[in-house]
């Protein structure tokens, strides 16, 4: 009898303890919903959540906005850029070690030759990386734009002004030695994606990459084109997380060749087993070929701007978890200021997702 009472009740324990964990291993996408809630409640935002699981949304939820709305995207717009430059590489128009005076060659007759001769050096693949010189903190490609957007609209692309601006500049590091975020060099891919494709850089990267990956309603914003290549995209969350489905391994938008250098992090380190890659942040995984991630915020007010006032203030998140195939993004407003901020939100969206053990069948 003894023995029979200890193993009903051990059994019962293990019932017991079944039963408490199997919430935890079986939550729904709710989870996810009420960690940005949770989130987005105590840093006081408005914005919009999107789920994807594969190419398919499985939540999209919104705090005083409508979630169908197209969203400025700012820096999530560099991934994008990426793909297009990669999909270039795929066809022989460009290489990742083509340098800036070669991938641009026609495009400085008209503009005037770099101040700085180590920038015509400058590879396809330094740019993509931040690793092309810039200063971190010396934004080049948006320092004097206050002057420009006095006398002309925001709402047209301006790479060859832009560059004229870059092209005078020194660089602060040696081409290829040093991580140091910049929009400059990203204004420069913009500009080599309509040398090397012959079309201007909205409709090639639209028909190239977008349309194809069922991102439909993707554009540059009117009110911002001028930001363009770094960050003038504008969508909805959807579409984005639709696009961000390229960098699951073997989906074609990313080619063979740009993959294996995009996963490689030889050149490309930022710290803590993390590179940078296609317009994205990569963490390298055992299963599901990586996790990709990337924060965008554009703030800016000009009240004597040639357009009428100008006023913007808001952030976007994207990340794939590639071991779920699960896209996520996030936009929300005002802007978010902080790096503590960011990492909870981060972990909050990992947290949750990872605690999701039934996704939602097709047509439900």
């Amino acid at each position: 009898m003894v023995g029979r009472r200890r193993v009903s009740l051990v059994l019962l324990i293990a019932g017991t303890l079944a039963s408490l964990l199997a919430p935890a291993r079986s939550q729904t996408v709710d989870a996810i919903d009420q960690a940005w809630r949770g989130w987005m409640a105590k840093y006081d935002k408005s914005g919009e959540l999107v789920v994807l699981h594969g190419d398919r949304p499985v939540r999209e939820a919104a705090i005083r906005r409508s979630v169908d709305a197209p969203v400025p995207l700012a820096s999530l717009s560099k991934a994008i850029t990426a793909v297009c430059i990669a999909g270039l590489i795929e066809r022989g128009r460009l290489s990742f070690e083509t340098p800036l005076s070669q991938a641009l060659a026609a495009t400085l007759v008209r503009v005037g030759p770099p101040a700085d001769p180590r920038l015509a050096a400058v590879t396809v693949s330094e740019l993509l990386v931040h690793r092309a010189g810039f200063a971190a903190k010396q934004d080049v490609a948006n320092a004097p734009l206050a002057d420009y957007l006095r006398r002309h609209t925001a709402g047209r692309t301006a790479f060859d002004s832009q560059l004229k601006w870059i092209l005078r500049t020194r660089l602060t590091f040696e081409p290829g030695t040093h991580y140091a975020y910049s929009n400059a060099g990203y204004l420069i891919l913009g500009a080599i994606v309509e040398e090397a494709s012959g079309r201007d850089y909205e409709s090639y990267c639209r028909e190239s990459v977008l349309l194809p990956l069922g991102a439909r309603d993707a554009g540059l914003d009117p009110a911002w084109r001028i930001l363009s290549s770094y960050g003038g995209w504008r969508m909805p969350l959807a579409d984005y997380g639709r696009f961000y489905q390229a960098y699951a391994s073997g989906n074609p938008a990313i080619g063979p060749q740009a993959r294996a250098w995009m996963m490689s992090p030889q050149g490309k380190q930022v710290g803590g087993g993390v590179h940078y890659g296609l317009g994205t942040f990569v963490r390298p995984t055992r299963i599901g070929g990586g996790n990709f991630w990337h924060w965008g915020a554009w703030t800016y007010s000009l009240p004597g701007a040639h357009d009428g006032p100008l006023k913007a203030s808001y952030s976007t998140f994207a990340v794939r978890l590639g071991e779920l195939d699960v896209n996520m993004g996030v936009y929300l407003e005002p802007s978010l200021r902080g790096d503590h901020a960011h990492g909870e939100l981060d972990r909050a969206l990992g947290e949750a997702a990872r605690s999701v053990g039934r996704w939602p069948l097709a047509g439900q």
